[in-house]
């Protein structure tokens, strides 16, 4: 029995191979055009953002453009790909770009070694480039080791520096570096670069289908493009049935409709999602999620939501404080009497009647339920 053919996975088949082929992130390409242009090049920069939204990649394009045989040829200033400094980054076997990944590397002895080899001069490139991928995970040791290279960096080597958690790296490494922000992608940026990808992959999408993986991914191109493959090995022909069967995310058609009676403070239809979710093995933190972005959505574009601002607030308030829940904890077990209580202290429409519905309206919702803000 012969071996199963192992795919390229989405991510990896689909990565820029050019600065401006980056999605949603113009300013970062335009920062580094200028900077290449105008020969500003510094020792050391700190890349911040959230997974999956271009910040390897930009570090590996920016290695190659430094070191690019062809690069400022036609004043584009974009890696050639063809030379053999391009080649040899993009196989990663370039003598004169280390790239670590600080999660698995986080001692002081990695660093020391990655030191020591780039205090000697590049050998056939003009730069030596330092990539360190989740640099947060760094020891104290590791960290300070860099800091002396930080003060005192040797000439032609340059430094970028990833994390999604700023907060964890001390600020004498911050202050020593140019930090440029990666943005979440926007759904409209996400949507043409997902669109793009399926249909080079000769399959479709429906607009429900799209709308989940955008609200699954969060601004992440990585989670969107993971998602679109796993739902693609299903069916090349993408719709909210295929989603909703493999995906743990609550369907967007779900949320959508429980927001709608949540404005509406229709408790008999709120009650009758909320009971239907809890025999679901769909992720509630999804839920929370969803709800929340689109009240937020409806609270800044909808000016009919003033006549009733407070309660909307009051709403969105509690979604927030779900949203901030550990996992694992029961979502929709507690959402249930705390969503009853704010919508029974604004004023519930006379014709809903709790007593006639007793059925699908759990015991605990009868119990005198106290919300703090």
């Amino acid at each position: 029995m012969g071996q199963t053919q192992r795919n390229k996975p989405f991510h990896s088949k689909y990565r820029p191979i050019n600065l401006i082929n980056i999605v949603g992130q113009d300013h970062i390409v335009s920062y580094f055009k200028k900077a290449l242009k105008k020969e500003r090049i510094t020792s050391a920069y700190l890349f911040i953002g959230k997974h999956g939204v271009g910040k390897t990649t930009t570090s590996r394009l920016v290695a190659k453009v430094l070191n690019c045989s062809n690069a400022s040829r036609d004043k584009k200033y974009e890696p050639c790909n063809n030379c053999t400094s391009c080649i040899n980054i993009s196989a990663g076997c370039s003598f004169d770009v280390y790239e670590i990944n600080a999660a698995m590397n986080t001692g002081v002895d990695n660093m020391r070694e990655m030191i020591e080899k780039i205090q000697l001069s590049p050998v056939n490139n003009l730069y030596k480039i330092c990539i360190i991928d989740e640099v947060h995970m760094l020891s104290a040791s590791a960290f300070n080791a860099i800091l002396k290279v930080l003060e005192e960096p040797p000439k032609n080597v340059v430094f970028i520096l990833a994390t999604t958690d700023i907060k964890r790296i001390p600020s004498t490494i911050i202050s020593r570096c140019h930090k440029l922000r990666f943005l979440p992608l926007s759904e409209t940026q996400l949507s043409i670069a997902i669109t793009k990808v399926i249909w080079l992959e000769k399959g479709n999408i429906t607009n429900k289908a799209l709308k989940h993986v955008l609200n699954s991914s969060k601004g992440s191109f990585r989670d969107a493009l993971n998602m679109v493959d796993m739902l693609m090995t299903e069916s090349k022909n993408i719709d909210q049935k295929t989603c909703s069967f493999i995906s743990t995310e609550v369907p967007n058609s779900i949320s959508t409709l429980l927001l709608k009676s949540l404005l509406l403070k229709n408790i008999n239809k709120i009650l009758h999602i909320l009971r239907y979710l809890e025999y679901k093995t769909w992720t509630e933190s999804s839920l929370i999620d969803q709800i929340q972005s689109a009240l937020t959505q409806c609270i800044i574009n909808n000016q009919q939501l003033y006549s009733h601002n407070d309660y909307c607030v009051n709403l969105w308030q509690l979604l927030v404080q779900y949203k901030s829940l550990p996992a694992g904890n029961s979502v929709i077990g507690n959402l249930i009497p705390d969503i009853i209580s704010i919508v029974q202290n604004h004023h519930v429409q006379p014709n809903v009647r709790l007593r006639n519905n007793k059925k699908l309206v759990p015991k605990i919702i009868k119990m005198k339920v106290r919300h703090d803000y």
